[in-house]
């Protein structure tokens, strides 16, 4: 899923300590990030769909030519 991490989950939170000294900058920043990783994430995941989709289409245009030479054997 979108924004979790493979490999197991952990009982230790891996966002910042809240220590009530943190000012709009720090939370501007831990947003910034946020939003950096997720668009990272998001990239990656839909090249690998691009690149699955490529694939597939390729397949299927082989299946196709494989298709039409056996239809066009069986008229002979």
């Amino acid at each position: 899923m979108l924004g979790r991490r493979r490999g197991g989950s952990s009982s230790k939170s891996h966002e910042p300590i809240d220590t009530g000294a943190a000012t709009d900058n720090d939370q501007g920043a831990t947003v910034s990030q946020f939003i950096t990783r997720l668009d990272e994430s998001a990239t990656k995941r839909l090249q690998r769909l691009n690149q699955r989709l490529r694939l597939l289409e390729q397949q299927m245009e082989t299946l196709e030519i494989g298709v039409a030479n056996a239809a066009g054997d069986s008229y002979e």
